[in-house]
């Protein structure tokens, strides 16, 4: 990793270990909310299905409503997709914050996914504030007026937040015995909802790990 991954990693841990900690990431939460959601909507519309709406909440938990065909494998995987597109995004995200070069470009584009999924999908009044809100912060770090460096750390802090919520939010799953992602596939499938968790659990930190790695060594 690079120093300035190192730096934000730090500066991650030492704000998650105050009492202001949650309060302080809670954005970087709500963020994570809306790239898991994301993900189930743009695999139910690459498996030919219909988004009817995303909702994101204050307790950052988030709902997509689709239609979907009448596939067992198509729904079973767009209701993987939104933790395994959260551990996807997190490491492309790892991965990208070591050129500056892209930095600005990356979080250009990402505000504009953001304004986007707000036109088609978000239908609820704080989720479109959040994520307008993330949308207007990611543009003020790409203008002008940014410099490379403080774009390329604040990417950084935002790759690690989302890399660690995602692997977070899986853990979750194991406590919860009410409607999840978890439970969708043991509906499909038959196996049980820890077994899906363990599954994704298992997939994000190898990809977490194997992201790492490649950073570590310069690739």
């Amino acid at each position: 990793m690079t120093t300035r991954l190192w730096c934000a990693a730090a500066l991650c841990l030492v704000v998650s270990l105050t009492p202001w900690g949650p309060l302080l990431l809670y954005p970087f939460t709500l963020f994570t909310t809306w790239v898991h959601e994301s993900g189930h909507a743009a695999a139910a519309v690459l498996l030919g299905g219909r988004v009817a709406s995303i909702t994101i909440q204050p307790d950052t938990s988030g709902l997509t409503r689709s239609l979907m065909p009448a596939s067992t494998l198509a729904q079973a995987l767009v209701a993987s997709a939104g933790y395994l597109t959260a551990s996807i995004v997190g490491c492309l995200l790892l991965v990208a914050s070591r050129d500056d070069r892209r930095t600005k470009s990356i979080l250009w584009t990402i505000g504009a996914l953001m304004l986007i999924t707000i036109v088609l999908w978000i239908r609820n009044l704080f989720g479109a504030v959040v994520v307008a809100g993330w949308a207007l912060a990611l543009f003020g770090l790409a203008g002008k007026r940014a410099t490379r460096g403080v774009a390329g750390f604040a990417m950084s802090v935002l790759a690690i937040q989302v890399s660690l919520n995602a692997v977070f939010d899986i853990r979750t799953l194991f406590l919860v015995r009410g409607a999840s992602d978890a439970a969708t596939m043991q509906r499909l499938t038959g196996a049980p909802a820890w077994w899906w968790a363990a599954v994704w659990m298992a997939a994000s930190l190898a990809l977490l790990a194997a992201t790492l790695r490649a950073t570590r060594s310069g690739r």
